[in-house]
């Protein structure tokens, strides 16, 4: 009986998708992350649009600490905004961006150098890279648009 139980949980495990990471740090330009998991995010000037594409669970997104409905838009300065679980797309556009997600998903990159500095920040999708404490592990986001995975394999719209 034990044996026949094993089997099938053993199944299910192998079904989900690995977790993986992505990490953002001093970005400017626009960020798009459509990901299954948790990410929380800062931007010093700019905007965030946060939509929950799972509205039924009972994670909502969170922007300047004030839990909000399904699709949340902010701008100004120093706005920040998290998403703890279920599936989301966060679109930011600005300047001294900050992302850290877990889960699996898709990260669109467009970096956009300020007229004073040709940087655009960095990012990392290594589960063990984090831009903040080791900016040598991460790469510039590139000037051109890209898309980079995180996590499972499996490629979102």
């Amino acid at each position: 009986m034990v044996l026949a139980l094993a089997v099938p949980v053993g199944v299910l495990a192998a079904t989900k998708p690995p977790a993986g990471a992505l990490s953002i740090e001093g970005g400017r330009g626009v960020i798009v992350v459509r990901g299954s998991g948790g990410l929380l995010g800062r931007v010093a000037h700019g905007s965030v649009e946060v939509v929950d594409l799972t509205p039924l669970d009972p994670w909502r997104p969170v922007v300047n600490g004030v839990t909000r409905s399904r699709r949340v838009f902010s701008k100004g300065a120093n706005v920040s905004f998290r998403i703890l679980g279920g599936d989301y797309r966060v679109t930011v556009k600005g300047e001294g961006i900050s992302v850290s997600a877990r889960g699996s998903g898709v990260a669109t990159l467009l970096g956009v150098p300020g007229l004073l500095s040709s940087d655009t920040g960095i990012y990392s999708t290594d589960l063990e890279a984090d831009c903040q404490d080791a900016p040598d592990q991460c790469q510039a986001i590139p000037t051109t648009l890209t898309r980079v995975l995180f996590g499972s394999t499996v490629s979102r719209s």
